[in-house]
């Protein structure tokens, strides 16, 4: 059996795909996720998704994990990186000893900045039974069953070749890396960039409302570019692979979060002119992005690395950037970091 804990997008979208490759699935709702379950298990459409779910699935409230962890031999983990140590301590304390977590949170802790399989290994005492789920994957596509490739990394390369194996089909292509730390740091990072992109591309928005009616393009696809220099500096001064950044994980992922993604839409309307709070608003959900840019700075001090991007993103999201003098801000402010920082990374 798998248990899905988190009943949001992601965590139902992936149950759902599983249940379709023949799984027997549960989804685990957590105490925010009530209103979710109180549809599902009613036949409605899922409020996040807006649409009914796979009919096999079964659907549990917090009251209800116990049993459901003591059976199951897969844990996938779909809950928001601040939630991710307290209720994977909960569903701990219920797992089988052997049960294989399968982890699809992005981001690093925002107080000790460990990335997800850290948290989780931490928690069960092994990161060798934990697989992170990375890899260009829109909750809404996953749910409707849309070709999607996924990326399993995994200390232990048997254990994730039999997770990916779970989830192939003919619209589901699996691949395996052991370079953890790669993958889940260009899972992060990419969200930071693709606030960036999606700035640039609100700035478009302004420049049409302009006599100079541009569509910043050239500006996006720069701000693109040096997000992945960016991601490449990251990943390997903490130990993983430039070819992780250059697959699915980083450039196939940035993609997607750019172009539908809550990042990316966060991007677009602070660069449009709203406030980081009308944003929030207006998307009605976490855009960990915002988060993951002070983590990644913090990160960067550590290494002692510069990381253009965030820094940008940084100030925009610290300071009033609405209006005409906003607008010229921001315009310097990423000619700053473009002009003097698009290089390759060292090797």
């Amino acid at each position: 059996m798998i248990a899905v804990l988190g009943g949001g997008a992601m965590g139902a979208a992936l149950a759902v795909r599983w249940a379709t490759a023949g799984a027997e699935v549960a989804l685990l709702g957590t105490d925010f996720d009530t209103p979710v379950l109180a549809a599902v298990r009613n036949g409605r459409a899922h409020p996040a998704l807006g649409v009914t779910l796979h009919p096999a699935l079964t659907y549990r409230s917090c009251d209800e994990w116990e049993s459901v962890l003591a059976e199951a031999d897969v844990i996938v983990v779909a809950l928001s990186s601040a939630g991710l140590r307290d209720l994977v301590t909960i569903g701990a304390r219920s797992a089988r000893a052997d049960a294989t977590w399968v982890i699809a949170t992005k981001g690093w802790q925002a107080d000790t900045f460990e990335s997800p399989s850290e948290v989780v290994g931490s928690i069960i005492g092994s990161r060798q039974r934990t697989v992170s789920l990375a890899g260009p994957a829109l909750a809404a596509e996953v749910v409707a069953g849309a070709p999607t490739a996924f990326v399993f990394a995994a200390h232990d390369a048997e254990l994730g070749k039999r997770v990916a194996r779970s989830l192939r089909s003919n619209t589901t292509a699996t691949v395996v890396t052991d370079d953890v730390v790669g993958a889940e740091t260009a899972s992060a990072y990419k969200n930071v960039v693709a606030i960036a992109v999606g700035m640039c591309e609100g700035l478009s928005e302004r420049f049409a409302e302009s006599a100079l009616n541009r569509t910043f393009a050239n500006g996006r696809a720069a701000v693109f570019a040096q997000g992945m220099t960016d991601m490449v500096r990251l990943v390997e001064a903490k130990g993983g692979r430039a070819s992780t950044v250059l697959g699915l994980a980083g450039a196939g992922d940035l993609y997607v979060t750019c172009l539908g993604g809550r990042n990316g839409r966060f991007g677009r309307l602070v660069g449009a002119g709203a406030t980081p709070e009308q944003a929030l608003k207006a998307i009605g959900s976490t855009v960990e992005g915002t988060a993951n840019t002070r983590a990644a700075l913090a990160l960067a001090s550590k290494l002692m690395i510069d990381l253009p991007t965030a820094r940008t993103v940084d100030i925009l999201l610290r300071e009033e950037i609405a209006g005409e003098e906003g607008f010229q801000r921001l315009l310097a402010l990423f000619a700053m970091a473009l002009s003097s920082n698009i290089a390759a990374p060292s090797t």
